[in-house]
C-alpha cells in the first residue's frame, strides 16, 4: 500500500513538472501571428491549420455544461409540490336552504322573486289553509265543549258533595229529621243551584247551554235522592204507626192474659162456664197472633228502611262515580284536543312558508297564484348572507390516501381563467371516511375546502362568488425532490424489468 501511494505521488509530481515546462513554452509552440490577408495567400491546408479556432463553440459547450450542472444540483436540492386535482363546486358554509311544502296544496300568494333579499322569518309563499283552518276550528270547538264539560262536572260534584256533607250529620241523628231535610233540599233547589265557572273565552250561548244542563243534572239528582228519601220516610211513618199498634196490642194482651187467668180460676171453682173461659182464651190467642204479626211487620219495615238507605247511598255513590268518570274523560279529552290543536296550528303555520335565514332568493319554481304544489316539491332556495364560501370537491381513490385536514389548496374558478385572474387559496376542513357512487367516475370521496375569501377581483372589480360555481381544486399533499420526479419512471422500469409472468 505504501509503495502504491509512493508511486502515485511520483506520477503526480512528474505530470506537474511536465505541465509547468510546457506552460512556459506555450507561446513558442503557437504559429506566428498572421493577418487575415497573409493567411489568405497561404496554401489551403496551411491556412486551415494556422487560422485560430472560434471560441464560440467552446464557450457554448461550457455554458451548456454549466447549465446541466446547475440543473442537476437544483434537481437534487430543490423540491416541487405534489398536488391532488379534484373538481367540485362552491357552496355556502350554512348550505342553501331549500323551501318545500309539507303537503299538497294550492298557491295562495307569492311574496318573493328571484334575486330578492329577504330577512329571517319573512313570508315567501302562502299556501291555501282552508282545510287546515276548518280542521283547527272543529278541534277548537271540541276543546271548548270538553272544557265546559270539565267545568260543569266540577261544579256538579262540588255542589253534590257540599249537599251530602251538609246532610250527613242530621241524617245520623234519627228519622225525625228526614221531613226537614226534604223541605230544606227542595227549598235549596228552588233558591240556588250550582253555578258553572266557565272559561272567559267560551261563547255566552254555550255557557248558557252548559248552565242549563248543569241545573238539569243537579235537579235530576236531587229528585232521585228525594224520591228515595220519601220512600224511607213512608217506611219510617209506618214503623211509628206500627210501634203504636204494638204498644197497644201488648197492653191489650196483658189484660187478656189477666182475664184469661181469672176465668181459669173461676172455671176451676165452677163459678164460670167452660165456654166463657175458652172464649177468653181464644181472645188472648188472637191478640198474641196479632202482636206476633205486627212485630214481624216491624222487622220487615226496619229491614226495608235499611235497604232503602243502602239504595240511597248507592244512588249517591253511583252519581258521584259517574260524574267523576265524566270529569276524568273531559280532562283526557282536553289534553288530547290541545295536542291536536298544537299539531294543526303547526300545520296551518307551515302553510305560510317563511325564510329560515336572511339571504337572497334563488331558483323560484312557482310564478302563478292558484297553481298546485306537491309534497316536498322544491319551490325556491334562499342563499344565506355573510356565510363563508366553501368548496365541495370529489376526490378519487388514487388521491384520497394523501388528503387530510389542514392541507392548503389552490382553487381555480372555471368562470374566471386563472391564467388571467389568478386563483384563490383555501384549507381542507373535512374529508369523508366513506365514498359515494358516481355514475361516470365511480367511487369518490367528498371533501370540503374553506376559502380564505369569498370574492375574486375581475379587472379591479370585486365579484362575489355564488354557490354552484364549478371549480378545480389543487390540494397540496406533499413535496418531493425534482430528481425523484425524473427518476421515478426509471425506478419503475428497473423494478419491473427482468421479470416473467
Amino acid at each position: 500500500m505504501k509503495l502504491l501511494l509512493e508511486g502515485l505521488r511520483h506520477f503526480i509530481q512528474r505530470y506537474k513538472q511536465t505541465f509547468r515546462e510546457v506552460w512556459k513554452v506555450r507561446l513558442q509552440l503557437d504559429s506566428p501571428a498572421r493577418t487575415a490577408d497573409e493567411l489568405a495567400f497561404r496554401p489551403a491546408h496551411l491556412e486551415l491549420i494556422e487560422t485560430p479556432v472560434s471560441p464560440l463553440p467552446r464557450w457554448s459547450m461550457r455554458a451548456i455544461m454549466l447549465f446541466v450542472f446547475i440543473a442537476l444540483a437544483w434537481s437534487i436540492v430543490g423540491h416541487m409540490d405534489v398536488v391532488a386535482v379534484a373538481s367540485g363546486k362552491t357552496i355556502t358554509s350554512g348550505r342553501t336552504r331549500i323551501i318545500q311544502p309539507l303537503e299538497p296544496s294550492i298557491v295562495k300568494a307569492i311574496h318573493a322573486r328571484d334575486g330578492q333579499h329577504v330577512k329571517q322569518g319573512q313570508v315567501l309563499v302562502e299556501l291555501d289553509a282552508t282545510t287546515a283552518s276548518a280542521e283547527l276550528q272543529r278541534i277548537q270547538e271540541a276543546l271548548n265543549t270538553a272544557r265546559m264539560s270539565l267545568a260543569r262536572y266540577t261544579a256538579l260534584l262540588s255542589a253534590v258533595r257540599r249537599k251530602l256533607k251538609s246532610e250527613s250529620t242530621p241524617r245520623k241523628t234519627g228519622n225525625n229529621h228526614i221531613p226537614r231535610l226534604l223541605a230544606s233540599s227542595q227549598q235549596q233547589l228552588r233558591d240556588e243551584g250550582p253555578i258553572i265557572n266557565a272559561p272567559s273565552d267560551i261563547p255566552a250561548t254555550q255557557k248558557q247551554t252548559e248552565q242549563a244542563l248543569l241545573t238539569s243534572q243537579y235537579q235530576a239528582f236531587i229528585s232521585q235522592v228525594d224520591k228515595q228519601k220519601l220512600l224511607i220516610q213512608q217506611k219510617s211513618d209506618e214503623i211509628v204507626t206500627l210501634k203504636s199498634q204494638i204498644t197497644k196490642a201488648t197492653s191489650m194482651l196483658a189484660l187478656a192474659e189477666t182475664k184469661t187467668a181469672d176465668y181459669r180460676r173461676l172455671y176451676d171453682k165452677k163459678f164460670a162456664s167452660k165456654h166463657e173461659w175458652l172464649a177468653q182464651e181464644q181472645e188472648k190467642v188472637s191478640l198474641q197472633n196479632d202482636l206476633f204479626i205486627q212485630r214481624n211487620r216491624l222487622q220487615e219495615l226496619s229491614s226495608a228502611i235499611e235497604v232503602q238507605k243502602q239504595e240511597l247511598s248507592s244512588i249517591e255513590a253511583q252519581f258521584i262515580n259517574n260524574a267523576t268518570e265524566k270529569l276524568n274523560q273531559a280532562r283526557d279529552s282536553i289534553a288530547q284536543y290541545e295536542q291536536e290543536i298544537a299539531k294543526n296550528q303547526k300545520r296551518k303555520d307551515i302553510l305560510r312558508l317563511t325564510s329560515p335565514v336572511s339571504g337572497t332568493v334563488q331558483q323560484l319554481a312557482i310564478h302563478s297564484v292558484g297553481g298546485v304544489v306537491t309534497e316536498a316539491q322544491p319551490l325556491l332556495a334562499v342563499v344565506p348572507d355573510n356565510e363563508e364560501v366553501e368548496v365541495e370537491v370529489m376526490i378519487g381513490n388514487l388521491d384520497i390516501g394523501f388528503i387530510k385536514k389542514g392541507q392548503v389548496a389552490a382553487i381555480k374558478i372555471a368562470s374566471f381563467p386563472y391564467t388571467r385572474y389568478g386563483y384563490l387559496e383555501g384549507v381542507v376542513t373535512t374529508v369523508s371516511h366513506d365514498a359515494v357512487q358516481d355514475e361516470k367516475r365511480g367511487l369518490l370521496f367528498p371533501a370540503t375546502i374553506l376559502m380564505k375569501q369569498s370574492f375574486i377581483l375581475i379587472d379591479g372589480v370585486r365579484v362575489n362568488l355564488r354557490p354552484g360555481m364549478e371549480v378545480t381544486a389543487e390540494i397540496k399533499t406533499r413535496q418531493r425532490r425534482v430528481i425523484d420526479y425524473f427518476l421515478s419512471p426509471l425506478r419503475q422500469y428497473t423494478s419491473e424489468a427482468m421479470r416473467e409472468r
